[in-house]
């Protein structure tokens, strides 16, 4: 019997295994086979593959059947150049916009990110990193940016977190500065919206380094 309740289970169990590699880039999708694998019906597993597509995560070659997907380098620049585009907006409106209860919650997410970032836990630090985004995001109060903000940060998120999982070995990310925040919010601070722009747009630019350098270990390697 389908449930919305499967459906939710099927999704966000796949989402996982692609995020974390489990599923790797290429991998065909047989929704049988994943519903036997899940102790549950095909239908909502047919149904979160379809919300997997739309995430940008799955790609439905017709004749062939449901995939995840793969990103090659190209593809990877543009996400991340639509993605910085996107943070900077967000940013200069946070700092028109903020309130103090926005600039208090992005505080917060700082230090929440500082402190998952000694623990060197990649996961932690990539969800508080992901976070503090959101809270920037939040606090520009436009529902739509914010929409399409997260949608594109899941498959950016994907993108990054299965390059780290293929790797071998792990690298260490606590010194790199694509995960300092402190420009970014001095500028909010001071609600000086080029600044806060400007400096969304250079910390997205440095993910987009780190995840090529990813991206270039993991295809030489295989």
């Amino acid at each position: 019997m389908h449930t919305v309740a499967a459906e939710d289970l099927a999704y966000n169990t796949l989402k996982e295994k692609i995020v974390r590699a489990q599923l790797k880039p290429g991998t065909r999708l047989v929704h049988r086979k994943l519903a036997k694998e899940l102790g549950m019906s095909p239908i909502p597993v047919v149904l979160a593959l379809r919300l997997l597509e739309r995430d940008g995560l799955v790609v439905n070659m017709p004749g062939m059947g449901a995939y995840v997907r793969t990103w090659n380098r190209e593809e990877i620049i543009d996400l991340y150049r639509i993605r910085a585009s996107q943070e900077a907006l967000a940013a200069r409106l946070c700092a028109e916009r903020a309130s103090r209860v926005d600039l208090a919650a992005i505080l917060d997410a700082k230090e929440a990110y500082e402190m998952t970032l000694a623990q060197e836990d990649f996961e932690d630090i990539v969800q508080a990193d992901t976070e503090f985004h959101m809270s920037v995001v939040r606090g520009a109060h436009s529902a739509y940016l914010e929409t399409m903000i997260c949608n594109l940060s899941l498959i950016n998120l994907s993108i990054h977190m299965v390059h780290y999982f293929l790797q071998k070995p792990k690298p260490t990310f606590s010194s790199k500065p694509i995960w300092i925040h402190t420009h970014i919010v001095n500028a909010l601070k001071k609600k000086n919206a080029d600044a806060a722009a400007e400096a969304a747009k250079e910390h997205i630019e440095a993910a987009l380094k780190l995840n090529l350098e990813l991206f270039d270990q993991v295809a030489q390697s295989s």
